[in-house]
């Protein structure tokens, strides 16, 4: 069997724990962040292959992140 990522599975416990809750939360607010500052040009894109769309993909997370430096440290 192929494994994609390193995501960790949870256990099933019988003891409810907040950290888990915490870590969810945390996760989502870090993602709602991410949405405001993540910048992809709008528009209909069509790629030779999958590793050409990652590029693309990756070269706005980039230039995004870059922006976001910019306007934080001048």
């Amino acid at each position: 069997m192929k494994i994609a990522g390193k995501r960790k599975e949870r256990d099933i416990t019988f003891h409810a724990d907040g950290a888990l809750l915490r870590e969810g939360a945390l996760f989502n607010t870090e993602m709602q962040k991410m949405q405001s500052t993540f910048c992809f040009p709008r528009g209909v894109y069509r790629y030779k292959s999958h590793e050409d769309a990652d590029r693309h993909m990756m070269e706005c997370v980039v230039d995004s992140m870059v922006a976001v430096q910019k306007s934080r440290h001048g």
